[in-house]
């Protein structure tokens, strides 16, 4: 059931459960429902610090994060309510590629603990949450489709396709509430702020929730999982490490709130081609899609490389192009009928240990210390995206399939203004070794028995790909784990 305890006179004063999720965000529901499903005889409790629709100001501030120089979308980039961020998610879905798993040797950061084969049995069902239709991310099955809306790419080079699909975008929270209402084994707490975790040597043993007005509820549990976004999940685990006498290695761990980062673009330049492309979302069959370009395996093995993708925005009006551009008698095609595009990249950035989330000595309203963000993006991480575009340029003009027009500068100031995607990663890595990371390969603390993380916090390397459909499949995995059943059990 769902009880709000804005609107419940008598609130429960203590729960006993087996699972205690702080946070109702894509991962938390979906951890929640899968477990209630599979284990009917555990008891799982699921608190949210808002409700149903969005937060009051008053409780909005509660995320309130400093910001170094560098600005940030802090109150953009999240929803304090029931779904979490789902709320404003754009629906991008992409697993993330074989080579996201593995970091280049001179990154001095661990591979994934995981490989993407461990992870694939819980894509398919993590599609199903999401609500797409297909799990195939062939892009010749687009081409096939469209094939004059797709370049001919050689076989061997630097330059390969990839496709994106999209949700809805689903809204968790009100897609699934009347689930979380129905399941008779699940207690979800709607305003129910977590303000403390009670520790006893490497065991948390309980958490206490309540409504800014109201009185505290405390659940005890044999397993604690913070579900609460990349900034929340690693604000609590810094003020538990700041609240501990006898920190456990996991809490003290020196990666804990380092490596944060968040995907961003660049506009490389302009591409002119003779007909129109494909590369942008577009209708295909039941769901939208977009094919882009990405580097290859072959080029992503290039000391240092970092995996970007590239879309193609239509763009008929680009003043900034000179007549010689579009007259170029080398070209081969009319000039014309030919298609004028902006050229825009997502971009992997790399993992730096002083981009950062520290706690401030100022405190909420809950007594908890808040945090600074530190957001720091380096003229390096675009050098990949810009020799990319390099390797783009060439095949274009080899294959006579048009050319295109480097624009851009990476400027201190350029990248001062760069704006992120709302995507909170890795600041609570996961790794085998403990000097490597936070958590383990299921996302529990290290050398701590029984508190888990499932956030995108947990990426030691992050792709390009959007982390919504990973961050599902990594709570079904958890789920399948504790259950002790297959992936398909609990869909």
């Amino acid at each position: 059931m769902l009880t709000d305890l804005n609107l419940t006179p008598q609130p429960p004063r203590h729960l006993d459960a087996d699972v205690c999720i702080c946070g109702a965000g894509p991962a938390g529901i979906v951890l929640a429902l899968e477990l209630a499903r599979r284990r009917p005889d555990w008891r799982i409790v699921l608190l949210e610090g808002g409700g149903r629709s969005l937060a009051s100001e008053r409780e909005r501030i509660l995320y309130d994060v400093g910001l170094a120089a560098k600005s940030y979308a802090v109150a953009a980039s999240r929803r304090r309510m029931l779904g979490g961020t789902s709320g404003h998610w754009g629906g991008w879905c992409k697993p993330l590629d074989p080579a996201d798993f593995t970091a280049p040797a001179a990154w001095s950061v661990p591979d994934w603990p995981i490989t993407l084969d461990e992870l694939q049995p819980f894509l398919a069902p993590a599609h199903v949450w999401c609500e797409i239709p297909s799990d195939r991310y062939d892009p010749d099955e687009v081409r096939a489709r469209q094939p004059q809306r797709f370049l001919e790419l050689p076989a061997d080079g630097p330059v390969a396709e990839r496709l994106f699909r999209f949700s809805p975008p689903t809204r968790f929270g009100a897609r699934y509430a009347d689930e979380l209402a129905g399941q008779s084994n699940l207690d979800g707490l709607l305003h129910a702020n977590l303000f403390a975790l009670e520790r006893r040597g490497d065991r948390i043993v309980s958490a206490s929730a309540r409504a800014l007005d109201g009185k505290p509820v405390r659940i005890s549990a044999g397993r604690f999982v913070l579900a609460q976004g990349g900034l929340e999940t690693t604000r609590t685990l810094l003020n538990l490490r700041g609240d501990a006498s006898d920190d456990g290695e996991g809490l003290r761990s020196p990666h804990l709130g380092r490596h944060f980062a968040d995907h961003y673009g660049v506009r490389p330049g302009a591409v002119l081609a003779p007909a129109e492309l494909g590369y942008r979302r577009m209708a295909d069959e039941t769901t939208a899609v977009m094919p882009v370009l990405a580097p290859s395996p072959g080029a992503l093995r290039q000391a240092g490389r970092q995996n970007v993708c590239l879309m193609l925005a239509h763009d008929p009006a680009d003043d900034s192009l000179p007549a010689s551009y579009a007259t170029h008698a080398a070209l081969g095609f009319s000039t014309r009928a030919s298609w004028s595009y902006r050229a825009q990249m997502i971009v992997e950035p790399r993992p730096h240990p002083e981009s950062r989330i520290t706690l401030t000595d100022t405190r909420c309203e809950l007594g908890l210390r808040r945090a600074h963000l530190d957001w720091r993006i380096h003229p390096e991480d675009t050098a990949s995206a810009l020799a990319f575009f390099d390797d783009f340029s060439a095949v274009l003009a080899q294959t006579g399939q048009g050319r295109t027009r480097l624009t851009y500068e990476a400027t201190a100031a350029r990248l001062a203004s760069v704006n992120g995607a709302n995507h909170h990663l890795g600041t609570v890595r996961f790794a085998h070794d403990p000097k490597d990371g936070v958590a383990d390969a299921d996302g529990r603390i290290h050398d701590m028995e029984n508190l888990y993380v499932a956030s995108s916090a947990l990426f030691p390397r992050y792709g390009y790909s959007n982390p919504t459909l990973t961050i599902v499949a990594l709570a079904i995995r958890l789920a399948s784990r504790w259950a002790g059943e297959s992936a398909e059990a609990g869909t």
